[in-house]
């Protein structure tokens, strides 16, 4: 036991040295590591990493239409179970008289944006559809403060990311409408995080031909 605390000690007095002579080193990876941290939380990191590799980004498209292939099929009946509201109870969904508008999203994919777009599109299908927002995340009181700008909404945690996983969602904003009998009517494109509130308002339009059928 001795030998092993002695050369456990030794590895660590090791670290500790190799610390203090490359301190320039470790602050300029932890610079980074902000700097990356910031720019994905203001909705740049994509653009930002697509420059930096030269990758053009219409080359990513089909990368992720791969990735998509594991997508529930329009058609199928899909099961929501694993979904909790902000006090851990279960959520019984999808919704036996209306339209289930489940929209998956998080703090860094531009969500206050976005979000307007959808909360117009329920407000004005209220009648026939019930939007279900679940965040992805760590929530604080910042975003209850602005979870409350969205009234009629209702909001949902995935705190396994079992319905994350089962719907394959991947990349957020992402949106799903389900029937009360839970057959999906309608997802959308993996893409859809590329994309700006007007190309959604676009998109929502064509998703509106689809509520009460």
């Amino acid at each position: 036991m001795g030998g092993k605390q002695l050369r456990r000690e030794g590895r660590i007095s090791k670290a500790l040295w190799w610390a203090k002579s490359n301190w320039q080193i470790l602050l300029f990876w932890f610079a980074c590591a902000f700097a990356g941290w910031y720019l994905g939380a203001k909705g740049y990191g994509m653009a930002l990493y697509f420059r930096i590799t030269g990758i053009n980004p219409e080359e990513w498209i089909p990368i992720l239409r791969l990735a998509a292939q594991k997508d529930p099929k329009v058609g199928t009946q899909i099961s929501l179970d694993g979904l909790v509201d902000w006090n851990g109870k279960p959520m019984k969904l999808p919704y036996s008289e209306k339209m289930t508008g489940l929209l998956f999203i998080c703090s860094q994919c531009g969500m206050e944006e976005k979000l307007a777009a959808f909360y117009e599109f329920y407000q004005s299908h209220a009648n026939k559809l019930q939007m279900i927002v679940v965040y992805v995340g760590q929530p604080s009181e910042e975003l209850f403060d602005f979870w409350r700008n969205f009234k009629g909404l209702d909001w949902a945690r995935d705190p396994n990311l079992t319905v994350f996983e089962r719907l394959n969602v991947l990349y957020m904003p992402r949106f799903y409408l389900i029937a009360p009998d839970k057959t999906l009517r309608y997802i959308s494109p993996i893409v859809g995080y590329l994309w700006h509130s007007d190309k959604w308002q676009q998109e929502l339009e064509r998703v509106e031909k689809l509520v009460g059928r």
